[in-house]
């Protein structure tokens, strides 16, 4: 690993075996029984968390094709877990 470079700490190792915790979760807060291997996928967050270089997108183009709306990505993420915990996915 190269100097000052950031540790990595991948999601699917640290969250093997983490089953019964989840299990122990849905019964505590009364959420709907989701099967914790399909509910996730670590593998993906691992990729989206891993980018090891600057992200810049321009929506411009799509703007000048006619794609003037867009989400909000903090109500975005707002939205989704108050949907989550409607639907008792999460506490």
């Amino acid at each position: 690993m190269e100097a000052g470079a950031p540790q990595q700490l991948p999601l699917q190792t640290i969250m093997t075996g983490k089953k019964s915790l989840w299990q122990s979760i849905q019964q505590k807060y009364g959420l709907e029984k989701h099967d914790y291997d399909t509910l996730f996928s670590w593998a993906f967050g691992d990729f989206v968390f891993s980018w090891d270089y600057d992200f810049l997108a321009d929506g411009s183009k799509a703007r000048r094709a006619g794609f003037h709306e867009y989400v909000n990505t903090e109500e975005m993420f707002y939205s989704l877990f108050e949907s989550f915990r409607k639907d008792q996915v999460i506490p």
